[in-house]
């Protein structure tokens, strides 16, 4: 640890440390941190790093640089994930305080107009190293590409925020006034300490077991996966999730996904036969994060497996599969059981654990969705629209973000370059949404799914 550290640990006041948490529990990293932190070791180039984050998209007058740097640096108090780093490895591993520097974590850049331009942008500061010894994020102002309005960039590195953390800062920063509970962030019916009943432990055991098997679908001799990601921002009306999941007394979640598998299923009858006509494994963060770690620094999610329904059929009929497939993702009781495994089980069965799912022929894609709760706005400028953007660890074929925020879902693709011609799957997931909604005839209600 550098001095500035150490020195910032030894004057750390314990408001600042403790905060959104109610303890000092938060210091020991889970082990997803240390996973998120380390995989990208194995990054052959820098677009495999475990780099994330969103895009703000303002309608307004570009802001005074320094009065951003003001109206952060005020609240930084507040927010332990924005002044700690992860420091040492394995069991003496912690989150130690750093001092943040405003002048290199909140910067402005001007760029030409158009979006070619801000794609650019964002394509270089998304693959930037991150310094030694300081919170790991950046916000950055771009304006020039769009006369009257302009775009909050924030980036961070996956250990230390998931996407559940990265709205509540944000929503913090931009939002209206909330208590803890109303964080995007919180997962919903997750206790913080949660009592599990035997039961319903051997339950959810046997069903990660049953979905850790082999299934080799991205292993291929003539497309060697790579460390090269493509970057692919698309977007869709959000009522076409909600009018599907109406009529079919889904979840948007299970929308998402059955649009998702049904682009894969499509794309890969031509480009990828090892994954034709077969169920698709996919992992899926599931948010466990508490109210009492709203701005707790780390990961408070667990990766699950399911395999959606591959090969051709009608759109309606896949949701109803893929419904039944999540129903168990959704239940409260195996929730605890996954969030206990996260919170209390030592490193070495959860590392175990990961090193079950992810060796050769068991690593697949990832698939995360976040419903926005709250409109963000700074000064009298607007947030329009959140783009995610996601990171594609080493050995994955490929990961997809999306975010729902008012009337629109943007998706990010972070797909492998390896596979052929798979720069057709945001085109084809927004027009699985499309078909969908056209044949759906709303018939009930249903919640998203967390």
């Amino acid at each position: 640890m550098s001095k500035r550290a150490a020195e910032a640990a030894e004057h750390a006041t314990t408001p600042s440390a403790t905060t959104g948490t109610g303890s000092r529990a938060f210091l020991a990293p889970t082990p997803a941190d240390l996973i998120l932190r380390d995989v990208e070791r194995h990054a052959e180039h820098p677009d495999a790093l475990s780099n994330t984050g969103v895009m703000l998209h303002l309608t307004g007058a570009v802001p005074d640089l320094a009065e951003l740097r003001r109206h952060v640096a005020a609240r930084l108090p507040d927010f332990p994930c924005l002044t700690h780093v992860l420091d040492r490895d394995g069991p003496t591993a912690r989150w130690m305080p750093a001092v943040p520097d405003m002048d290199h974590h909140i910067q402005a850049q001007h760029i030409d107009a158009g979006p070619q331009a801000l794609d650019a942008a964002v394509r270089g500061l998304l693959g930037e190293p991150w310094p030694e010894e300081v919170p790991a994020w950046r916000l950055i102002l771009l304006h020039g590409h769009v006369p009257n309005g302009f775009v909050l960039l924030y980036l961070t590195h996956h250990a230390l925020q998931d996407a559940g953390s990265i709205l509540a800062v944000l929503e913090a920063l931009f939002g209206p006034p909330m208590d803890a509970e109303q964080s995007t962030a919180v997962a919903r019916g997750v206790p913080h300490t949660p009592r599990l009943r035997p039961g319903q432990v051997l339950r959810s055991t046997m069903v990660l077991l049953r979905r850790a098997g082999k299934h080799h679908r991205w292993t291929s001799p003539a497309h060697p996966l790579s460390s090269r990601r493509h970057l692919m921002l698309t977007h869709a009306p959000a009522t076409w999730l909600r009018t599907t999941a109406r009529a079919g007394d889904a979840s948007t979640n299970d929308v998402n996904l059955t649009a998702l598998a049904d682009a894969i299923a499509g794309w890969a009858k031509t480009a990828w036969p090892r994954a034709a006509d077969l169920p698709i494994p996919v992992m899926i963060p599931i948010n466990l994060r508490t109210a009492e770690e709203v701005t707790a620094p780390g990961n408070r999610l667990f990766m699950a497996r399911i395999d959606l329904p591959g090969g051709t059929m009608p759109p309606l009929q896949r949701l109803a599969r893929t419904r039944t497939l999540t129903h168990q993702l959704k239940s409260t009781e195996h929730k605890a059981v996954l969030r206990a495994a996260l919170t209390r089980l030592p490193m070495w069965p959860f590392q175990r654990l990961v090193a079950l799912m992810t060796a050769p022929g068991r690593l697949t894609l990832g698939a995360s969705y976040v419903v926005v709760r709250h409109r963000l706005r700074y000064g009298d400028a607007e947030v329009d629209r959140i783009d995610p953007l996601m990171f594609c660890p080493p050995g994955a074929p490929m990961a997809v973000a999306v975010f729902v925020y008012g009337h629109e879902a943007s998706a990010c693709f972070r797909i492998d370059e390896a596979l052929p011609g798979a720069g057709s799957l945001p085109a084809r997931w927004r027009q699985a949404l499309d078909d969908m909604a056209a044949q759906a005839v709303p018939t009930s209600s249903a919640g998203d799914l967390r």
